[in-house]
């Protein structure tokens, strides 16, 4: 009698498959990395809502909140192209990770210290540079501890945790400031001598503490992927890059061009709620005078990262099963009737739901970018590549907030977004045609 034959093995259930997705997606460093983002996100959104009432306060109106805003952006992604190629020639990461951590983590309480808003311009700018330095190595650290089937849903989790601590720190400062303001406004009612901004650097100071937490991180759990360093990269830009690469970094730029800071949303989103914040010398003095705290706005920002927790993830999966590029394309185009309807809102539940659907764009496009960046360059030059579409994104980011800054205050709102919107469109034409125009295919194979 011959022996029965085993049944066939039962193919993996859909659940097993998403599980195991998600242990490869998700390794030591991947999961080190999003909890060093939680903690510095965290500690960044308890504050930089308040940047455009502190320099108010201290007498700068909407033009030096677009410069604070634009040189502060730019800073980070011009920063970011010399610590991409320093990262791959150096083959020490984790490194460079640390310093820019820990920059940051020392600017913040000292941003305290304040009186002008060239000095906070000034601060802002050097805690950029702690970013633009970290920002490429931690990217490359990123995409070499993966498989690239799963770029998309480990970039997708690390931005999600970035959303997450954002989310954290911006009800955190809600609350700091809703327990402050009562505080300090009873004491200068008795003389005490203290000023509105005087709760904005106090909220600095605390602000620091899970920043230093997320430097302890870095250097207690994240670990340098030498297996993907292994020679020094004599960077030669003809060689390195093909002209889909450099397509992709025309149509970043162009997008970046009308990519201004999310401050102007806020400031947008408290003129529908009918807050004063035009930032007149009118306006400043009775910011000054009233201690009227703007408690709706920093909630804004909240459903916003509530938004991009929400979409981040599955538009990971989406980006790995779809198509990265077209994912990214998907994003822009959310991008630009965002804008344009920012512009036109007359009623506040348009300002709130207009913040969620800009969650949406970022759950497309944030950690798609930089799969995408992957997509189109060999492992070795990650890190300089990183750092080449940081430096597009920064030359243009500068001119974007400066730009809608001085039009918001020349022509209004709807000229001003209707630029940015406007720019999105013309990057989503070059992403949409440098594929078919510039020659070949990426190696995401759904472009």
């Amino acid at each position: 009698m011959s022996p029965t034959a085993p049944p066939p093995a039962a193919p993996p259930q859909a659940g097993n498959r998403l599980l195991a997705g998600f242990r490869a997606a998700l390794p030591r460093n991947v999961v080190a990395l999003g909890v060093v983002s939680f903690l510095t996100d965290a500690s960044s959104d308890m504050m930089m809502w308040t940047v455009p009432f502190y320099v108010a306060l201290l007498g700068g109106g909407l033009v030096w909140v677009g410069l604070v805003e634009g040189i502060r952006e730019s800073t980070a992604s011009l920063v970011t192209v010399g610590s991409g190629w320093l990262s791959d020639r150096l083959g020490n990461r984790k490194v460079l990770v640390g310093l820019g951590y820990g920059i940051s983590t020392l600017v913040k309480p000292v941003l305290a210290l304040a009186a002008a808003p060239w000095q906070v311009l000034a601060l802002l700018s050097l805690e950029r540079v702690g970013k633009g330095i970290r920002g490429a190595p931690r990217d490359a650290l990123v995409a070499g501890a993966v498989a690239p089937e799963h770029l998309g849903k480990a970039f997708s989790f690390h931005r999600l945790m970035d959303h997450a601590g954002a989310s954290v720190g911006q009800v955190a400062g809600v609350v700091l400031a809703l327990a402050l303001f009562p505080h300090f406004r009873r004491l200068a009612e008795a003389g005490a001598g203290v000023v509105p901004a005087d709760v904005f650097r106090w909220m600095y100071v605390i602000a620091a503490a899970p920043a230093a937490l997320a430097v302890a991180a870095i250097v207690l759990f994240v670990r340098e992927t030498a297996a993907e360093i292994k020679k020094k990269v004599q960077l030669d830009l003809a060689a390195a890059y093909d002209r889909r690469f450099w397509g992709l970094l025309v149509a970043l730029l162009i997008f970046a061009l009308g990519n201004s800071s999310d401050m102007f949303l806020l400031v947008r989103a408290g003129q529908v709620l009918g807050y004063s914040v035009n930032f007149t010398h009118a306006e400043r003095q009775a910011l000054a005078a009233e201690w009227n705290f703007p408690w709706q706005l920093p909630l804004m920002f909240f459903v916003l990262n509530v938004a991009k927790m929400v979409f981040t993830l599955p538009g990971g999966f989406l980006a790995d099963r779809l198509g990265r590029t077209r994912l990214l394309l998907a994003g822009w185009i959310i991008y630009a009737g965002v804008y344009f309807a920012f512009g036109l809102a007359a009623e506040p539940w348009q300002a709130w739901a207009l913040f969620a659907a800009y969650g949406l764009f970022y759950g497309f496009t944030e950690g798609v970018q930089k799969a995408v960046v992957a997509d189109y360059v060999r492992p070795e030059v990650r890190g300089a590549a990183y750092g080449l579409a940081y430096f597009c994104e920064g030359i243009a980011k500068f001119p974007a907030s400066l730009l809608l800054g001085i039009i918001y205050a020349a022509a209004g709102p709807a000229w001003a977004f209707g630029f940015g919107g406007g720019c999105a469109a013309a990057a989503c034409a070059v992403l949409a045609a440098s594929p078919r125009v510039l020659g070949g295919r990426p190696r995401d194979r759904a472009v």
